[in-house]
Formats: C-alpha cells, sequence, structure tokens
C-alpha cells in the first residue's frame, strides 16, 4: 500500500495519499503536503496483520478528505464560541481546549468514516483482536471531543 493513491472528495477537493508505512503518512490536500506521524493509527491497528493496518490507515486518511467540510463547520463553532469562554479563561487555556476538540472530533469523524464504509469488514478485521486501546481510543477520543466542545461552547 505504499504506492501513491489520488483521490477525490465527494464535494470536488482532490488531493493524494500516501500510507508509507507504520511511521508515516504523506496527505496532500489541494496541493497541500501534510506530513504527520499516523498517531490514531499507531495506536488503533498496532496489533492488526500489516495489510490490514495498511488498508485500514489508507482509509481513515481518505475520511480526513471526506469529512474536512464537517471538521471547518466544528472549528468554525469552536470559534464561535470563543465569545462566551473568553472572559472566563485564558487564550493559551482556550487554544488548548479548542485544538485538542477539534482533532479529537476530525480523528472521530475519519475513524467513522472507515467504520462506515464496511461496518462488517471493520467487525471482522478486529473480531480476534483484543485490544484494549480500541475501546480507550473511542472513549477518550470521544470523551475529549465531545466533553470539550460542549464546554467551548456553553455559556457562562
Amino acid at each position: 500500500m505504499n504506492e501513491s493513491h489520488q483521490v477525490r472528495a465527494w464535494y470536488g477537493l482532490t488531493g493524494e495519499i500516501v500510507v508509507e508505512n507504520d511511521l508515516w503518512h504523506l496527505v496532500k490536500m489541494g496541493g497541500v503536503p501534510l506530513n504527520h506521524p499516523p498517531i490514531v493509527n499507531l495506536i488503533v491497528r498496532r496489533k492488526l496483520p500489516r495489510q490490514d493496518a495498511l488498508r485500514l490507515s489508507y482509509l481513515h486518511e481518505f475520511g480526513h478528505f471526506q469529512t474536512l467540510p464537517l471538521a471547518l463547520v466544528h472549528i468554525l463553532l469552536l470559534l464561535w464560541g470563543r465569545r462566551y469562554r473568553q472572559r472566563t479563561m485564558g487564550w493559551l487555556k482556550y487554544a488548548i481546549a479548542l485544538a485538542v476538540a477539534h482533532q479529537a472530533v476530525w480523528e472521530l469523524a475519519a475513524e467513522g468514516y472507515v467504520v462506515g464504509q464496511d461496518s462488517a469488514a471493520y467487525r471482522e478485521t478486529y473480531r480476534d483482536v483484543h485490544d484494549s486501546l480500541l475501546l480507550i481510543f473511542w472513549a477518550a477520543v470521544g470523551g475529549l471531543g465531545l466533553g470539550l466542545t460542549w464546554w467551548l461552547l456553553r455559556g457562562n
């Protein structure tokens, strides 16, 4: 799965995804390179056979393309909610909370895309893999994403 995949999101954005190995990914969105370590993929796919891990990692990265509009709406909502929070917390705390909430929601959306593509295959892939980190991922990222989003958007 080291080859480059040219992709097109449902809303027209084109890009390229290269799932190079377990330690590095290259994603280009609209020609802008976004090299990054695959933290979520390392945690969630650590006990999977290599081919399954690479296949699901590719889908996860494509999930970021497909869910970009949701991520943009989410960040705009969080920025809009800033007016409620800016009086009660410092800018650094706000920026950290916003970044963590946004990244967590986008990771959930991307992994949700993977599940949504073929939930039966997803379940089958993980059926014999007993990895508590998978449950911890869903609980922690879901809690951080939804909890921080709620906290940032609620009024005083």
